[in-house]
């Protein structure tokens, strides 16, 4: 779970600055209603979500509380199955478009 947990939060910060290049390129849009929203109220607020985002994952880690439980693991695999595949879309994306 920890090793899941250190390739969330990496792969989101990799993914918010691939996003942040796109969406202040005009390349790409963001799809998720709420980061949308947050980054046209601010660009840099978009990239402090993110990263906050990555570090709570990190503070589970450095805490030593990282849940355990079966749901959890579910949640943890399929969320880092699902965002692998949205993060290879992105860098697909801009790779095509570049």
């Amino acid at each position: 779970m920890v090793l899941l947990f250190h390739y969330l939060s990496l792969l989101n910060i990799f993914d918010a600055i691939i996003t942040y290049f796109g969406l202040e390129n005009s390349f790409i849009q963001e799809m998720n209603p709420l980061m949308s929203k947050i980054y046209e109220a601010d660009p840099a607020l978009f990239l402090i979500t993110k990263m906050g985002f990555s570090l709570c994952l990190y503070l589970f880690i450095l805490f030593k509380k990282v849940p355990t439980t079966s749901l959890t693991k579910g949640l943890t695999v399929f969320a880092s199955s699902f965002y692998t595949l949205i993060f290879f879309l992105h860098c697909y994306w801009l790779v095509v478009l570049i």
